[in-house]
């Protein structure tokens, strides 16, 4: 948990994030930093990186090579500014690589254009499928 002092997370916001998602304790610093890491490789700044971690801890305990996967099936997709997409919307990075290819999938199926699908990750503002 150090490095979330280090990257200027107060006690209280990282006992917060703890205390919803408790599998945080078990987490090596260093995967901390990769996933800090990843997240700065997509655009993220350090106030969306906090965000992202105080709105969404459990992100801080999901796979890396599963983050990698989800990020690259966005960006397969043709989603770009994920910094931005992660910061109005953390929980994006819980969605699985299959996950995220089957919204995409049946929306395009059910008519859907790729704009309002990708609106639909963007904003996120309803569900369209």
């Amino acid at each position: 948990m150090d490095v979330l002092i280090r990257y200027g997370f107060s006690i209280e916001e990282i006992k917060n994030m703890m205390d919803s998602n408790q599998e945080i304790e078990g987490i090596e610093d260093k995967d901390i930093y990769e996933l800090i890491d990843i997240l700065i490789n997509i655009g993220c700044v350090n106030s969306q990186i906090k965000n992202i971690f105080i709105c969404n801890p459990f992100c801080i305990s999901r796979n890396i090579i599963e983050i990698h996967k989800s990020i690259n099936k966005y960006k397969e997709l043709g989603l770009d500014n994920l910094n931005v997409m992660f910061d109005s919307n953390p929980y994006l990075l819980n969605l699985e690589d299959i996950e995220i290819e089957n919204i995409y999938n049946e929306s395009i199926e059910k008519g859907y254009t790729k704009e309002q699908v990708y609106n639909y990750f963007y904003n996120n503002s309803n569900r369209i499928i």
